[in-house]
């Protein structure tokens, strides 16, 4: 195997790495977004009337909101978070601030598609919220915070190769 090649395996690694990553963090963000929408639904039928059918509706509601925030999340993994991962990793970008930005316009862009167009002053409320915007910032600043040891280990690799590849000055006095 040709030096040329192993880099080209360790890339992949990490991009599958990156990518798995992403995938926890959504799945981690579509439970956290579910179970906030289902609080706001409790919290909603304890202020105006608890029933079968009310509760039937939140758990629905809760189920909903949970697999389309992973659709989402999903899909924007595959289309937007990985090659902005191999953007970055060639240009050794490693923080959240780019992954926040992608998933804050992914954001803005499923509300607007939500609200059937520009949104109006009415379309912003609490469930927007919890359903749209934190799980999509809990799901960048996660998949960074699971990402730090990985960016650390390539860091150190790097180092070491700099310095395993740097010319030694040795100078012999006898």
């Amino acid at each position: 195997m040709t030096e040329d090649q192993a880099q080209q395996t360790i890339d992949q690694i990490r991009v599958n790495i990156a990518f798995e990553k992403l995938v926890f963090s959504v799945l981690t963000g579509a439970a956290i977004g579910g179970g906030l929408t289902l609080l706001l639904d409790l919290a909603g039928m304890v202020l105006g009337g608890l029933s079968f059918g009310a509760l039937l509706a939140a758990l629905l509601n809760t189920l909903l909101a949970s697999f389309l925030i992973f659709l989402i999340g999903f899909f924007a993994s595959v289309a937007i978070g990985a090659p902005l991962f191999v953007w970055l990793e060639k240009n050794k970008r490693r923080n959240v601030w780019p992954y926040l930005a992608a998933a804050c316009a992914v954001a803005i862009a499923s509300f607007v598609v939500s609200a059937g167009g520009l949104p109006q002053t009415s379309d912003f409320t609490l469930k927007t919220l919890v359903q749209i915007f934190i799980p999509a910032i809990f799901i960048a600043v996660m998949f960074a915070r699971l990402m730090v040891p990985v960016w650390r280990a390539a860091e150190k690799a790097e180092a070491q190769a700099a310095e395993r590849d740097r010319p030694s000055n040795i100078i012999r006095l006898h």
